[in-house]
């Protein structure tokens, strides 16, 4: 893109911003009273937390308030502005909010959840922007709280890039995906409010399509706002969570506001989100939220000047109420509901000339679209004086649907009208629908030797996949095992017998774990099996799982685990070839060891090596027919460290490096490569500073290692002077991947930064912000776009992504 148009649009924006702020410079912000409420309760048993003491500090002009926890809440009175609250209590470790924003006249409603402290330590403080540290698991686990997740540098009003900063993970900002220790997009285990719930993004490469996305998607469908927390582990997760090679993600959505109801407004280029949270209107006691989000990026594409992506358009509908049936029980329902379209007509094909005019870099045409769905039901009871009982009854719906196609304006005159420009389209369709009914069932509760807890989850999944070629469709990309018997064809030629396939298949998946935790007051061991049953892959798995939590002094802890683990495949994966429907899931044997060390009450250090050891790794034997076997090994091992200063004095920073290295190979007689998500190094350094109650910045600058790519070389004149097929004449080059990953893209680096201002009229809280992704618009090359008229392999060049938007809440 050009820089000059770049900087036209962000000047723009500015502009924008500086006429908003010059506006609400006018009007004179109410600074009457809110109440804030702060919720302590027991991590482990879920009961409220007596006679805590509690401390709230102004981060504005220090002023402090003391108070003690009655009935399981401290309840004040506060002008608007920054505070942090510290909770101490004797048998707990000590917790802080560091950032809490008081709005005027509303009630403000917090919750900490406390850990047992060891009876022979100096308690020290657990802080919760830094983390919420389960015990017995990785030492890299974080939990960020909403307001952290609405205010993150980057994150472009989306959940998954505003988990940019947490140890090992990498996000590039430009998709709403993420990596963790050189493992994939799709190796993460995400779960919503308990339930499972993978199809986390929009606009994900479909069933059928190339891989265009890095194995991730365009933009979740979580706006922060309404995700109350966000807990990320790394590795090393308890028995009662299944498996996957990188991470899991445990989002909860808001639960709303008993005391008062309110209502939310969010505006930028992209489309608008309103919301409620407040009283259930439909029951005399419980609480309620819906959001509503709709987005239209082709606006945004065209506003920035990169509408050759196309035209997606997605719709969000989020609904949940929470309701308390007795003083021992609780009902929560959960509705999501999100659908999309994305269409990329030929329009959007004949802008992806804007550098080089008639030089088309991209002229595929799609149009696809989804509906997702989830719906679930939670019962939770108290049993006897520690127990916690947790039901979860749920369905999801996965449906979609996708026509490809082609277009050829190479072949007629320049001045041609649109009209009489020649396509093909619906040359390949497919349909992907997935059903699945779910039950999972956890019990735990505390013993003479710590806590115990089991559980069971059965899935009955149903799945509907099918794919269909139009007719012969030549493609000018492929490697060299899929190369054409003729030594003299430099193309492959994509037949519906080859590609046309049809799966259907049900099957139940079950498991059921048991733990135990030991705490010997600085040492604790939690010990765990689990067993899972795939009706897919026909097997039964036998998983033990452990971890370690020694504390061993008041500023050092060491956390060490060790467990196994299994990735289940992709349905897709399945479904591509009819011999794919026997394939095993993945095996992963994990093992890391992390300390962490309290410099002072707010300098935090962490370092955790760790290795991974992969086995049953699907490897490609057809790239044409996108069949795969079992044969793959890996290993992937390194270490993260980072610095960490919590938010104190009206600021916060984090510094961190991440080392990976991520190996695989095809089979045990054969040599390792890298992975294609390997980053051997990464850098991060990222900062907020509230300049007072109104205006805050900040920002974060990234550097990464580049990931691998194949080595290549390229035929000229691949058609001759005969035209194969019709619309298939004239120059046309080809690209043979002539070796998998022994090459790599040029180092990542990127800035991000955001702006904010808050400011209030009467009951009204307005934020203005700007929020910039990749401000200088680092080209940041992680795949390329084969250019088969010209012989090129283009890389994307870097965008700028600006976001400005108006958050108002009543």
């Amino acid at each position: 893109m050009d820089i000059t148009y770049l900087k036209k649009k962000i000047s723009l924006l500015f502009i924008l911003l500086g006429l908003s702020l010059q506006t609400m410079a006018q009007v004179t912000a109410a600074n009457t009273n809110s109440q804030l409420v702060i919720k302590v309760i027991n991590a482990a048993t879920k009961r409220p937390v007596n006679d805590a003491n509690v401390s709230i500090q102004s981060q504005v002009d220090g002023a402090t308030f003391n108070g003690v926890v009655t009935n399981g809440e401290y309840v004040i009175s506060l002008p608007r502005g920054q505070y942090a609250a510290t909770v101490v209590h004797p048998n707990f470790k000590a917790t802080q909010l560091p950032r809490l924003v008081i709005e005027s006249n509303r009630v403000n409603t917090f919750t900490i959840e406390m850990l047992a402290a060891g009876s022979d330590v100096e308690v020290i403080q657990v802080f919760a922007d830094q983390s919420r540290v389960q015990n017995s698991g990785s030492a890299g686990t974080r939990y960020l709280d909403r307001e952290l997740l609405r205010s993150a540098t980057g994150s472009g009003g989306d959940i998954l890039r505003a988990l940019d900063g947490l140890a090992g993970l990498f996000s590039r900002g430009e998709f709403a995906s993420f990596t963790v220790r050189g493992n994939g997009p799709r190796d993460n285990l995400i779960f919503v409010d308990g339930f499972p719930f993978q199809k986390i993004v929009h606009f994900a490469d479909g069933f059928g399509e190339q891989e265009a996305i890095e194995g991730g998607g365009r933009y979740s469908i979580f706006a922060p706002n309404i995700i109350n927390g966000a807990e990320f582990q790394p590795g090393g997760w308890s028995a009662a969570y299944g498996g996957k090679a990188g991470s899991l993600l445990k989002l909860s959505v808001a639960s709303g506001n008993s005391e008062q109801s309110t209502y939310t407004g969010l505006f930028d280029f992209a489309g608008f989100e309103a919301g409620y949270e407040g009283p259930n209107p439909l029951t005399q006691d419980g609480t309620m939220l819906l959001s509503l989000r709709q987005q239209d990026f082709g606006r945004l594409f065209d506003i920035i000047g990169i509408e050759d992506i196309g035209s997606p358009k997605n719709t969000d509908l989020i609904f949940k109420t929470s309701t308390s049936l007795n003083a021992d029980t609780d009902l929560e329902t959960l509705l999501i509901y999100a659908t999309e379209k994305n269409t990329r007509d030929l329009t959007n094909a004949l802008a992806s000339d804007e550098d080089d005019p008639g030089n088309y870099e991209d002229l595929e045409l799609s149009n696809s679209e989804a509906d997702n769905l989830l719906l679930g039901l939670t019962l939770s009871r108290f049993v006897g004086e520690s127990g916690v009982w947790d039901n979860r009854l749920y369905y999801r719906l996965y449906d979609e649907d996708g026509t490809f196609g082609e277009a050829y304006p190479d072949l007629v005159p320049e001045d041609t009208p649109m009209e009489a420009i020649p396509i093909r389209e619906g040359i390949l369709t497919s349909a992907s629908k997935e059903t699945e009914f779910g039950l999972r069932s956890d019990f735990s509760y505390l013993n003479d030797f710590g806590q115990m807890s089991a559980g069971l989850r059965l899935a009955y999944l149903d799945l509907d996949y099918s794919l269909s070629l139009q007719n012969n469709w030549i493609r000018f990309q492929y490697d060299t095992k899929d190369a054409p018997a003729d030594p003299t064809q430099r193309y492959v030629v994509l037949t519906p017998d080859l590609i046309d396939t049809a799966y259907q298949d049900s099957a139940l998946l079950s498991s059921a774990y048991i733990e135990q935790n030991f705490d010997f007051n600085a040492f604790s061991y939690r010990a765990g099996l689990r067993v899972e049953n795939d009706g897919f892959a026909d097997k039964t798995e036998i998983l033990p799982r452990f971890g370690v939590n020694w504390t061993l002094s008041s500023r050092i802890n060491l956390a060490a685990t060790v467990g196994r683990y299994t990735q289940s495949l992709r349905f897709s994966d399945r479904a591509s070839d009819p011999g794919n429907s026997n394939l095993q899931n993945e095996r992963v044997d994990s093992f890391s060891v992390g300390v962490t060390y309290q410099i002072n009450n707010n300098w935090q250090f962490l370092l955790e090596p760790y290795y991974q050891r992969l086995s049953n790794l699907l490897v490609e034997t057809d790239g044409l027919a996108n069949a795969f076997s079992n044969a793959g090994e890996g290993k992937s091992f390194g270490f993260d460290t980072g610095l960490f200063k919590r938010f104190d004095n009206s600021w916060s920073l984090d510094i961190q490096y991440s080392y990976n290295q991520s190996e695989v190979k095809d089979g045990p007689q054969q040599t390792y490569y890298d992975s294609d998500f390997n980053r051997p190094h990464f850098f991060s350094v990222g900062g907020l500073w509230d300049i007072n109650e109104s205006w805050s910045v900040s920002a974060r600058f990234k550097f990464a290692s580049g990931t691998p790519t194949d080595d290549f070389i390229v035929h000229a004149d691949v058609l001759g002077e005969t035209p194969v097929f019709e619309n298939y004449r004239g120059l046309r080059f080809s690209k043979e991947n002539i070796s998998t990953n022994t090459q790599r893209f040029e180092n990542f680096n990127s800035l991000n930064f955001r702006v904010d201002y808050r400011t209030e009229y009467k009951r009204t809280a307005i934020n203005i912000f700007l929020d910039v992704i990749n401000a200088y618009g680092a080209d940041n090359p992680s795949s390329t776009e084969f250019n088969e008229r010209t012989g090129q392999d283009v890389i994307e060049e870097g965008e700028v992504f600006p976001f400005l938007g108006i958050r108002v809440t009543l």
